[in-house]
């Protein structure tokens, strides 16, 4: 059997890629494969921990392979402000479109969005070029291009021999569901500690919030080893009045980084999403990136089709390369420059002048607003609508 492409990874970013294809109607055969088991999601009363930012950008990504209709809208809350609190500071970011969804819902309605074939619990083991055309997949099938939408320890980037640069924070991003007193479900807050790490309040349909909260590795221990009271008590600590009444689930905690693969793409490989790049949540644009990752790519394929080119070859993947990487690196050096803007205790002071000369710059703050919801860089056109 051969494959057009093949996508390792069935998360959000890999089904956004393979509904894009899709649509085209330019591609005959499409396969996903996933090591996991297929999902069997049923969604409960109380949201679930994993919640993910979204954006304009990606919305409109969403919109355009007829997925949004298929979300469980009730369970998606979308809000207007960002309200940045440092020890006393107030930022305030407003008339902003963003919405906090559970990763379920977003696996679940890109699913069904797509009818191409996808096998799960098949894990990839190993990839052999054949005479220049194809690569060889486990010894079963073949593809015109394999792309790598299979996370940070991607078995893509590793089989294909592609490098990773970057850093581990030594920090863990702890996350769960709590239900808050503050009825107002359209403001999101993120509030920096006096270490400089930030935890975030985002809002999910009432009266539930999902919380982020960045700690170094004995601080993350701690916390688990609390009781839920204990752990309410010591959120309600420094979130300045933002009460918070019940913690509804488990605490679970993910591992901070700022990584990037040395190369997006080689002959027949691509990578998109966590599997080529990953940056430290607090601007909530992990996600958007690689979503937009994906419609970068897909328009690369489909634009070598038109041309008659192989979608495969390196020098045809180069121009997606070249835009991802700007649009990523760029994003990755902006989060990390206010991760340490607001690390760096010695300008604390600098931090205060520059919040009150931004609430004063509206200007400013509305270039910040679209940037975040749809990077410049970012693809503008589909070539599959």
């Amino acid at each position: 059997m051969i494959y057009d492409v093949v996508i390792v990874g069935a998360g959000p970013v890999g089904l956004t890629l393979a509904g894009a294809l899709q649509k085209s109607n330019l591609l005959q055969k499409i396969l996903i494969i996933d090591h996991q088991k297929k999902p069997q999601i049923q969604f409960q009363q109380i949201p679930n921990q994993r919640v993910i930012s979204i954006n304009k950008s990606s919305k409109s990504i969403f919109e355009s392979i007829n997925a949004w209709d298929n979300f469980d809208i009730s369970r998606i809350n979308q809000f207007n402000e960002m309200v940045v609190k440092d020890q006393g500071q107030v930022l305030n970011f407003k008339n902003q479109e963003s919405y906090i969804i559970e990763y379920d819902n977003i696996v679940n309605a890109l699913a069904k969005s797509i009818s191409v074939e996808m096998k799960y619990e098949y894990k990839l083991k190993s990839i052999e070029s054949k005479e220049g055309e194809y690569l060889k997949i486990n010894d079963q099938f073949y593809t015109k291009l394999l792309v790598g939408s299979d996370g940070n320890k991607s078995q893509v980037k590793e089989l294909s021999r592609i490098g990773t640069y970057g850093k581990n924070y030594n920090q863990m991003g702890l996350v769960c569901t709590v239900e808050r007193e503050n009825q107002n479900n359209n403001v999101a807050y993120q509030y920096y500690l006096r270490n400089g790490n930030p935890l975030a309040i985002l809002p999910l349909p009432n009266p539930y919030s999902s919380i982020v909260w960045t700690l170094g590795l004995d601080d993350y221990k701690f916390a688990l080893s609390l009781s839920d009271e204990q752990f309410l008590n010591q959120l309600n600590q420094h979130t300045d009045g933002f009460k918070i009444n019940k913690i509804c689930n488990a605490r679970l905690g993910f591992p901070l980084q700022n990584l990037q693969a040395f190369r997006y793409v080689k002959e027949r490989i691509a990578l998109i999403g966590d599997a080529a790049h990953s940056m430290h949540p607090m601007a909530g644009l992990g996600m958007n990136m690689g979503i937009s990752d994906a419609a970068l790519l897909a328009n690369n394929i489909i634009q070598n089709i038109k041309t008659g080119n192989d979608i495969g070859q390196e020098t045809s993947l180069a121009p997606y390369e070249s835009k991802a990487k700007v649009m990523n690196y760029s994003t990755s050096l902006g989060v990390e420059a206010v991760k340490q803007l607001y690390s760096t205790d010695s300008i604390k002071h600098l931090r205060k002048v520059g919040a009150q000369i931004l609430n004063q710059a509206d200007y400013i703050k509305n270039l910040l607003i679209q940037g975040a919801s749809s990077h410049p860089l970012g693809p503008k056109n589909y070539e599959w609508v």
